[in-house]
């Protein structure tokens, strides 16, 4: 059969993340060859010229494979931002991705820098999402953690690791503006950062995506009356057979710091920690050694506990 289909992806990394990126583009190409042509969208926040030739003379190996590179100096001076970092900045740069590409690209699927693909994501890139903003995994939080952005108990909250993004729909309702202003309104401190933004904006013009589209780390650690009852999540959830199967075969694999570190920290306890070294070896960073567990001895300990002991 003739490959005809184009997608188009984003991601956002800045000089110490390149190497999980480029690990994820990797992934995403070795399973997704019933595309013709993937549009890599990279949005670099000060990442060195040797890296940046290190991840073109990449690309260049894979026939279906385009890149560009955005410079993302220019929307990080809109942010206004007032709050300690648990994450890196560069991932607010998803708020401002309809404004990034041209304007004749419709849809775009966003990736964070942890993911390994692990499937074809053709079902994926196909949803109908047109009237919905996005497509996105629902997310187990409790109700403090949805009421800091506006969302009622009871209601849906949604991980953005993993976005099919409306583009169309955000332009025309300028969602970029909407995001900015929601910051504002918070004074620059937002719970769980652009992902609460994007909770907060858009609420329920958020299409729920089949879990196997972004199976974080919670899923392995944890079943799923566990996760439940950990979070106090008050809403309708994945059922345990999705969750099940979701796990076994993930068609994208999140590395979510949830009670253990992700693959390339030493000590790390994810079952499928695995997948991010087969494609890393096919990657100019192979020779990557595990680093340092930096977290704090009594992180440790508690994390030990829940995986252990929590039922």
């Amino acid at each position: 059969m003739e490959r005809k289909e184009v997608m188009n992806v984003v991601y956002s990394s800045d000089d110490n993340y390149v190497q999980h990126a480029v690990t994820s583009i990797v992934s995403l190409a070795q399973n997704n060859k019933n595309f013709k042509t993937i549009n890599i969208y990279l949005i670099e926040n000060n990442i060195s010229i040797e890296k940046r030739n290190q991840v073109e003379n990449l690309i260049e190996k894979y026939e279906q494979l385009s890149l560009e590179w955005i410079n993302f100096s220019k929307w990080l001076k809109r942010l206004k931002l007032n709050m300690q970092w648990d994450i890196s900045i560069s991932a607010y740069a998803r708020l401002f991705i309809s404004e990034m590409l041209d304007k004749n690209i419709d849809k775009i699927l966003y990736l964070d820098c942890d993911i390994i693909v692990n499937q074809s994501v053709y079902d994926l890139w196909n949803m109908d999402i047109k009237e919905y903003y996005i497509g996105a995994v629902q997310d187990a939080v409790n109700d403090n953690t949805k009421n800091s952005v506006g969302i009622e108990s009871g209601q849906p909250y949604y991980n953005s690791g993993v976005l099919l993004i409306n583009l169309k729909k955000w332009r025309e309702d300028n969602i970029s503006e909407k995001f900015l202003q929601f910051i504002e309104k918070h004074h620059g401190k937002v719970v769980h950062h652009d992902q609460g933004v994007i909770n907060g904006v858009l609420k329920s013009k958020i299409y729920k995506l089949p879990l196997k589209y972004n199976v974080m780390t919670i899923h392995y650690i944890f079943n799923r009356n566990q996760i439940m009852r950990y979070y106090k999540e008050s809403t309708s959830f994945y059922n345990e057979k999705e969750i099940e199967n979701a796990k076994e075969v993930p068609s994208i694999l999140h590395y979510t710091p949830s009670f253990t570190v992700r693959p390339w920290i030493k000590g790390c306890k994810h079952p499928k920690k695995g997948l991010y070294w087969k494609y890393l070896n096919m990657t100019p960073w192979k020779d990557l050694k595990n680093q340092k567990n930096q977290e704090k001895w009594y992180i440790r300990i508690i994390n030990w506990l829940y995986r252990n002991f929590y039922r």
